[in-house]
């Protein structure tokens, strides 16, 4: 302060005190400049400001001075300068009777008793290191004020003065603040580092010295670190964003190995306080030995696919044989032991096996092969002869014909009639369902105790992203003998029964698709109702309509179209099944005629079938 306090500040007195007074040579010649402060006082009187103002930064081994007059007649009992900083009104010094003017705790940076009141009638500067009342260099002042009790004090020129030497200062020089860390522990610095910082430099790596030098520039440094306040700031504002999305995310339980394994021992009797022979992680003797390697976690995984086991391929190629042929090359594809049924192809089964190892393990390249063999692509006709010798098919005379899966069933269908939504991935999805399947057997305050079907594409995307719930599975999937999922299945059953039957006829999926694969008939297929109806089949079965096939689903076209033709409301009942809506340019007596030709090829043996 020299003659007004610093621009921008908005300086204050005590409630009830004069108002602030700065005088020249008329009535008090200044210490310098050319005014002074001057207030008189009962009590405790002071003229101060916080923030608004410039602020100064504190000096290391700084030293604060000030210049004070206190008049002879009427002396104060004691005088007294405070510091403002971010923590607030912290460094006070005093001169006079310490304790008369009840700021801060006696004896503390807060209450720093600097000496005697200064004599009377002359300018005396007053002196106090920054240390003592509690200011650390780099520190940020931006207010500060002038208190005494009684009298009239006159004051000047407050002032901080240091020796400014870069090289030796901790807060400014890298090397200084190691050497001042060595040996001997530094406030405030993370414990990882402050290890660092205690040695002797010798001791340090290159990339430890790094570290360090990046703490000081980022923290320590004068004249640096307040330029990264910004991006502290925005770093802060990123982990706090990222600790609420870790947050929102569920979380599981997961294994973990133990740094050091526990000991395992035979426990004699089964009785976990006894403990026998010590045991260490290995497969039984007729199989081929585990190798303990680094990270122990994988000897297991190294061990399935080891050459030296050949089980591991020989079962997964026999579930893809399985998968396309409706039976393995070994019968018990869950069982490949002694009691399990020997393979009927047993060199074959050791190619494909050995062949998929070598690959790396490339299950498309399987399937190719798998499908592009003479045995996949032959005629699934039989001739009596050859169901009475083979009625399994089990020495390959023939092509596979099993029922398409639950799930491609459904799917075929949704192709076939343009519905279906190819995009991958994503949640799952909740498609038609009948009514109360879920509420007898939802908790109360389960997410799902009540179904609420999608809509949109939610009921057209691929069965694999169908949402499952295992208590209540989706009984489009269940009635084509999907696995209910609550316990582990190697092979899928494949039954006939009437349900089957009556979902493909009725069920609101297949009847929606029905509806759609006319809309398709209608656009795509022709003109004519002969070659809309080869359009059909080609698209469905891959091949024309016979003769006597054809003659038949006309006569039932016929028959629909003279129906819905007289009955518009019959019409308009089969074009109102599902969500999806038909477009108005077609004729609805046509469209549903079509849609009942088209539910009778989605529901043919030949079409669920792989032939």
């Amino acid at each position: 302060m020299e003659d007004s306090f610093p621009a921008g500040a908005k300086p204050l007195v005590n409630p009830g005190t004069p108002a602030l007074m700065f005088v020249g040579n008329e009535d008090m010649p200044p210490a310098s400049g050319e005014r002074c402060l001057k207030r008189t006082a009962k009590g405790i009187g002071q003229d101060h400001f916080a923030g608004g103002g410039a602020s100064f930064g504190v000096p290391a081994g700084g030293i604060i001075s000030v210049m004070a007059r206190t008049d002879g007649a009427d002396q104060p009992r004691a005088i007294m300068i405070q510091f403002h900083t971010a923590a607030g009104w912290k460094s006070r010094a005093v001169w006079g009777e310490e304790g008369i003017i009840n700021y801060g705790k006696l004896g503390t940076p807060e209450h720093y008793l600097a000496g005697p009141l200064p004599a009377a009638g002359s300018w005396t500067q007053l002196d106090v290191p920054v240390e003592a009342i509690g200011l650390k260099p780099g520190d940020k002042v931006d207010g500060y004020a002038f208190t005494q009790f009684d009298g009239t004090v006159y004051w000047d020129r407050l002032a901080v003065r240091s020796m400014d030497d870069p090289a030796h200062d901790p807060a400014r020089s890298f090397a200084a603040w190691l050497k001042a860390g060595e040996g001997k522990d530094t406030p405030n610095v993370p414990p990882d580092l402050n290890k660092l910082l205690k040695q002797k430099g010798d001791q340090r790596k290159i990339e430890e010295t790094h570290r360090l030098r990046a703490y000081f520039v980022q923290n320590v440094c004068v004249t640096t670190r307040d330029g990264f306040d910004s991006v502290e700031k925005e770093i802060a504002a990123l982990e706090k964003e990222r600790d609420a999305l870790d947050k929102s995310i569920p979380a599981t339980f997961v294994m973990k190995d133990l740094d050091k394994p526990r000991d395992s021992f035979v426990m004699e009797r089964g009785q976990y306080d006894k403990p026998g022979e010590k045991v260490q992680p290995a497969t039984p003797a007729v199989l081929p030995p585990l190798v303990a390697e680094n990270p122990k976690r994988l000897d297991l995984a190294r061990w399935l696919v080891d050459e030296r086991n050949p089980l591991t391929a020989r079962v997964t190629v026999n579930r893809f044989w399985q998968q396309f042929f409706g039976v393995g090359l070994v019968k018990t594809s869950a069982d490949f032991g002694s009691q399990g049924e020997p393979p009927s192809h047993p060199e074959l089964l050791d190619w494909l096996a050995v062949t998929f190892r070598e690959s790396g393990w490339d299950m498309k390249q399987l399937v190719r092969t798998i499908v592009l063999s003479s045995a996949w692509q032959q005629s699934s006709r039989a001739t009596p002869e050859l169901l009475a010798r083979d009625p399994e098919n089990r020495l390959l005379a023939r092509g596979p014909r099993v029922r398409l899966n639950a799930e491609a069933v459904r799917d075929e269908a949704l192709f076939v009639s343009g519905l279906l939504v190819e995009k991958l991935g994503g949640k799952g999805v909740k498609t038609y369902q009948p009514p109360n399947i879920w509420e007898p057997v939802g908790y109360k305050d389960s997410n799902t105790r009540n179904y609420r079907q999608d809509t949109g594409d939610g009921l057209y995307r691929r069965s694999i992203y169908t949402f499952l719930k295992r208590t209540a599975p989706a009984p489009f999937l269940m009635n084509f003998d999907a696995p209910a999922r609550e316990e582990f299945c190697t092979k899928r059953e494949r039954s006939d029964t009437p349900l089957q039957a009556l979902q493909l006829l009725n069920d609101v999926q297949f009847f929606e698709a029905a509806r759609g694969f006319a809309q398709r008939i209608l656009t795509y297929g022709g003109q004519t109702p002969s070659s809309r109806l080869h359009f059909a089949f080609r698209t469905t079965l891959a091949r024309p309509p016979e003769p006597r096939e054809a003659e038949r689903v006309l006569v039932m076209l016929d028959h629909f179209l003279t129906k819905y033709r007289a009955d518009a409301n019959a019409a308009k009942a089969v074009l109102s099944n599902g969500e999806s809506k038909p477009p108005a340019h077609l004729d609805p007596a046509e469209l549903a005629a079509w849609t009942q030709v088209g539910n009778l090829l989605l529901n043919l043996d030949e079409n669920v079938s792989i032939n």
